[in-house]
């Protein structure tokens, strides 16, 4: 067993005790990560929490209406947790969901969505740029749009600056019940902490068996420097060692 698969395991043991909710998305045995819309039961129920969590308004007294989405790392899952999520949330009641690729370094909200090529973020914000609306990109899943990140600037904080706008939010909200940002890894870029203050809300996602437990503690204070508010935390692909006979019997025993 690794060092980071034991720290995060502890994080995981602690998450009780922790301010900072815990999600844990489970890979059973067999899934294919790049099976996007199959989820497992556990898994699918865990999206099914976060959608309470974030559709309730609790004690916060308002909803939560734009939240972005950052790992501390490339590759691990940020993008499948964000479509995932943004699917989730358009189940039910029908809300009207936007996912925005402010990843200029790693963008695969295209991949995942199967869009066009037909411009995106950057063309948005860009100065003299066409409607907004051209570039809200219907998806297979109903009620879901994204917006990709088009051409990839020179310098991308600046752009994730303008995205930041208090305007330009305001009009993102106006037209959608709640719009998600697949935001850039958030220790090898500064990009994310841009927006960071200017969402509602941050869920951390982790990586287990690769994130160590300082990395990601590390990211949660950039992100709370920054002035963003971090509602919690994805432990993703999180997977279940015990061996597939053992299971069917703990089952059976049950």
């Amino acid at each position: 067993m690794s060092r980071t698969y034991q720290a995060l395991k502890k994080a995981e043991n602690e998450r009780t005790s922790s301010r900072t909710p815990i999600v844990n998305i489970p890979v059973e045995p067999g899934d294919r990560p790049d099976v996007l819309w199959t989820p497992g039961a556990e898994a699918q129920l865990e999206y099914e929490r976060m959608r309470v969590w974030i559709t309730n308004p609790g004690s916060r007294g308002t909803r939560l209406q734009t939240v972005m989405l950052a790992g501390c790392h490339r590759g691990g899952g940020t993008t499948t947790t964000t479509a995932l999520l943004a699917a989730t949330l358009a189940q039910g009641k029908k809300f009207r969901v936007l996912v925005v690729d402010t990843n200029f370094r790693t963008p695969g909200l295209y991949r995942v969505f199967r869009t066009r090529s037909n411009g995106g973020l950057s063309d948005i914000v860009g100065a003299g740029s066409p409607a907004a609306e051209s570039h809200f990109q219907p998806t297979a899943h109903e009620n879901v749009f994204v917006v990709t990140t088009g051409a990839v600037p020179h310098c991308p904080a600046d752009v994730v600056e303008r995205v930041a706008a208090d305007q330009f939010m305001a009009q993102l909200k106006a037209k959608f019940d709640f719009v998600l940002f697949d935001a850039a890894p958030l220790l090898e870029f500064p990009d994310s902490y841009a927006l960071a203050p200017h969402v509602d809300g941050i869920i951390l996602v982790v990586e287990a068996d690769r994130t160590p437990i300082d990395d990601a503690l590390k990211a949660r204070r950039e992100l709370e420097r920054a002035g963003g508010h971090v509602l919690g935390v994805v432990l993703n692909r999180q997977r279940d060692y015990t061996p597939p006979f053992l299971r069917r019997f703990l089952r059976t025993a049950n």
